[in-house]
Formats: C-alpha cells, sequence, structure tokens
C-alpha cells in the first residue's frame, strides 16, 4: 500500500534517496566577491522597455528578484495570473534584465479555484494542498526521479509564502500532460495540473533545468486581474 501512495503521488518523491547527478568538480579558484544586486539602472521601467512583450507586473517583479543577492548568472520569474496555456514562465540574465526564454508550466490542481479553466486563484504553503505557491525560490540540488521518471530539480522557498517547498516536494520536473499534443484542442485548450510542482514539457524542462541549477532565484507571483 506504501509503495502505492508513492506512485499516485504526482509530484512527490520515491521513498529512497534520490540519485544525485554527478557533476564535474570545479577548478580550484580565488575566493568569489560577495553576491550583488544588479545596476540601479535596471528599473521596472527601463526592464519594461527592453522586453516589450512582458506585462508591468512581470516588469516589477524581474525588478525585484534582480535586485535580491545572487551570484547565478541567470534568475527567473513565473507569473500565475496568466492562463496556463499561455508561456508564463520568464527565464532572465540577471546583467541585462533581458528575458531570455518565456516556457509554459503547470499550477497545482490545488490552485485551480472553482471554475477549472486553466486559470489559478488559490495558492497555498499547507502541505498537502496540492496547491501552487507564491514568492521566492532558490534552485537546489538535482536528481532523477522515480516518480516522473528523469531529470528533476529541487526548489527551497525563501518566503513565509513558500517556505515548505522542500518539505512538500515541491520541485522542477517534466510530464506528458504538459507536452502540446497531449493538450492542444483537448482539455479546454489548456494543458494539465500537478500537485503544486513547477511541471513543464520535457525539453522546456532540460532548458529550465541547465539554466538555473545551482542556486538561481526564481520569483512566483499572482496579480489579479
Amino acid at each position: 500500500m506504501v509503495a502505492l501512495v508513492a506512485l499516485i503521488c504526482g509530484c512527490r518523491s520515491p521513498p529512497q534517496a534520490p540519485r544525485e547527478i554527478p557533476r564535474p568538480e570545479p577548478a580550484p579558484a580565488a575566493p568569489a566577491p560577495p553576491p550583488s544586486a544588479p545596476d540601479d539602472g535596471l528599473t521596472a521601467e527601463s526592464i519594461a522597455r527592453t522586453n516589450p512583450q512582458i506585462s508591468p507586473a512581470v516588469a516589477r517583479a524581474i525588478e525585484y528578484v534582480l535586485r535580491q543577492p545572487s551570484d547565478h548568472p541567470r534568475a527567473a520569474v513565473l507569473d500565475f495570473s496568466a492562463h496556463s496555456g499561455t508561456p508564463r514562465f520568464h527565464l532572465v540574465e540577471r546583467a541585462s534584465g533581458r528575458v531570455l526564454q518565456t516556457f509554459r508550466v503547470a499550477h497545482g490542481h490545488g490552485s485551480e479555484g472553482s471554475r477549472h479553466d486553466g486559470r489559478a486563484e488559490v495558492f497555498s504553503n499547507v502541505p498537502d494542498s496540492n496547491a501552487s505557491s507564491l514568492g521566492l525560490y532558490r534552485t537546489a540540488e538535482t536528481y532523477l526521479s522515480g516518480v516522473y521518471p528523469g531529470l528533476a530539480m529541487r526548489m527551497d522557498g525563501l518566503s513565509p509564502t513558500n517556505s515548505n517547498a522542500r518539505s512538500r516536494f515541491i520541485v522542477i520536473h517534466a510530464a506528458r500532460y504538459m507536452e502540446p499534443e497531449s493538450w492542444k484542442g483537448k482539455k479546454a485548450g489548456r494543458p494539465g495540473v500537478s500537485d503544486g510542482c513547477f511541471v513543464f514539457s520535457k525539453a522546456d524542462r532540460d532548458v529550465v533545468v541547465s539554466s538555473l541549477h545551482g542556486g538561481a532565484l526564481i520569483y512566483a507571483i499572482y496579480e489579479k486581474p
């Protein structure tokens, strides 16, 4: 029965310790300077001019996340106020504030609200809520998932609204329900939903993990339309 429950829980990791993906040891280097925020010129207004395709809320969120200390060259903003069929996970270059790529990502089925129309309305940090959590995250270790087989990446919640991310097994992974052929023209024009994880198509998952592993910041926001 325990094994059956583990297989059913979509975003939960298997009971055994995850297999860490080996990475080459870095060459010895001089101590790095302390993390710093970007140049003061990167305001929401300048970010919006650089990225005319993003909303004002996303521009403000990018400004916020870029002002948080980090020595990672990239960051991301996830705009849960956008429909799940719309690319809403914005990969950002910290030095310039430029959006490099944008991806579709699932939200938790506990966030769907009453309409089940592909829009997130409810957010929670409570275990077993199956909802997405807002706030600032830092990416952590990568591993091979036994639930949704393949590469996955853990995250640590840095805000009161997502502080249980690790204990809730809120991770980045891929699932078939995010592949375009599995939902386009079906499911009321929206992808599937997760148990609270950030779920991508396999190809997008690979780009996101390779771009953000090793301590990048991700800021999940919601601004009611």
